[in-house]
């Protein structure tokens, strides 16, 4: 009997995992969203409120618009700001919450569905090269990657965006393999519609995107003439119709100009750095700058340091100009409460630009940034190795979130070496 029910079970499993290898696509998407769907709903029950900050606005925003309450007014127009940045991915979590309530879950499996057409796209993709059972894996790999059912499991618009770069891939794949004219133009056209997707969610990844699609567009054996005026009209009319500029190089010049700002915005409040920070008394009590927290002054670079040439030992700041000096004037009577701006500033939304600026924090933290553009291209190489390769195993941290990073790290390395190889 005992062996009758061994027999049985392996020849389940067999017939398990043929089917599996029969259907990649669709076992990566059922698998992707059964186990995303499970770490939402186990997240939920045991952690009490969001488990990545960020998702707090997302969820405020939609639920205010599904209330019909996003006005000029809320967050005094960051609300909206944020509404329209984000739309293709506001319109759905918008449109649940108004239909089933403003539920945190409700988002989340909006977000598994996503991550989970991800790696059904990841696996369509493989499947152009590699046999199935090597396409299986690739879609797995993308399904039960730690980090990837982590961020496809909360409340952000990083799923949709993996998503929409799959996509991209499989319309790129598809145009191709073909030889008609009409399939070529139609990839074009729906790369188009993509892109502009993709603008709405996070526009510098939809340009990166942009300028790595055309080529590929060019790579497709016949229809020459066709595929090069696809391509064309794709870097150069769509974007520019969603006010990018043509090549999208009006926004490219624009970003240049505000890397350093855009690098400390984003470090603000930030407790994942991978080496100590500087210390608070970094500025001095000079009385004109306060002092920056170390989270934005970490060594990694996130905000370079206020250099000895600007701060004088007398804490008198030299080689600054009078505006960078009028403005932390500025900033710091709107922090004494004379702009009754509330906690929201208004270079916090606008986004300055120049050399040196002077920024404020929701909190009322005053920052000098290094806004060169030498600065921001020095930062490059370390950037790239902050974000790709670290944290490295060996580098000791007491962060739960960097330790489980740490780890994973090991599988991501194995996957560079084969993109490159690929």
């Amino acid at each position: 009997m005992q062996n009758t029910l061994l027999a049985t079970g392996k020849k389940v499993s067999r017939n398990a995992v043929a089917v599996m290898i029969d259907h990649p696509v669709l076992t990566s998407f059922l698998v992707a969203l059964g186990v995303r769907v499970v770490f939402a709903v186990s997240s939920s029950l045991l952690h009490e409120g969001v488990l990545i900050p960020d998702e707090g606005q997302y969820l405020t925003v939609a639920m205010t618009a599904s209330e019909g309450r996003l006005t000029s007014e809320f967050w005094l127009g960051y609300g909206q700001s944020l509404f329209a940045s984000t739309r293709t991915f506001m319109w759905p979590l918008t449109a649940l919450f108004w239909v089933f309530g403003p539920f945190r879950i409700v988002g989340q499996i909006l977000a598994a569905v996503f991550g989970a057409a991800t790696a059904a796209a990841s696996a369509g993709l493989a499947g152009r090269f590699l046999r199935r059972p090597f396409t299986l894996a690739a879609g797995l790999t993308v399904a039960l990657f730690p980090s990837q059912i982590l961020w496809s499991s909360v409340v952000l618009r990083e799923s949709l965006i993996w998503a929409g770069l799959a996509a991209m891939a499989l319309v790129v794949g598809y145009s191709q393999q073909s030889d008609s004219r009409s399939r070529i133009v139609l990839s074009a056209m729906l790369l188009g519609l993509l892109f502009v997707a993709m603008v709405w969610l996070r526009v510098q990844t939809a340009v990166l995107a942009l300028w790595c699609i055309c080529p590929a567009l060019l790579l497709g054996g016949g229809r020459r003439a066709v595929r090069f005026l696809s391509a064309i009209c794709l870097l150069v009319v769509v974007p520019w119709l969603v006010g990018l500029g043509p090549g999208a190089f009006g926004f490219a010049d624009a970003a240049v100009n505000r890397l350093g700002i855009s690098r400390s915005y984003m470090s603000l409040s930030a407790d994942s750095s991978f080496v100590e920070a500087v210390p608070d008394s970094v500025l001095a009590d000079s009385g004109v700058v306060e002092a920056v927290p170390d989270s934005v002054l970490a060594d990694s670079g996130v905000v370079e340091a206020v250099p000895d040439s600007v701060l004088a030992d007398s804490g008198v700041v030299e080689a600054v100009p009078d505006s960078l000096l009028a403005c932390v004037d500025q900033l710091n009577r709107n922090r004494g409460g004379d702009s009754g701006t509330g906690g929201v500033r208004g270079p916090f939304i606008e986004r300055p630009s120049g050399e040196w600026v002077c920024i404020s924090d929701t909190s009322g933290e005053i920052l000098i940034v290094d806004n060169r553009l030498i600065t921001s291209v020095k930062r490059v190489p370390g950037g790239l190795l902050d974000t790709l390769i670290r944290p490295l195993p060996w580098e000791a941290s007491q962060n739960l979130g960097v330790l489980f990073a740490q780890l994973e790290s090991i599988l991501w390395v194995p996957m560079y070496a084969l993109a490159i190889y690929g």
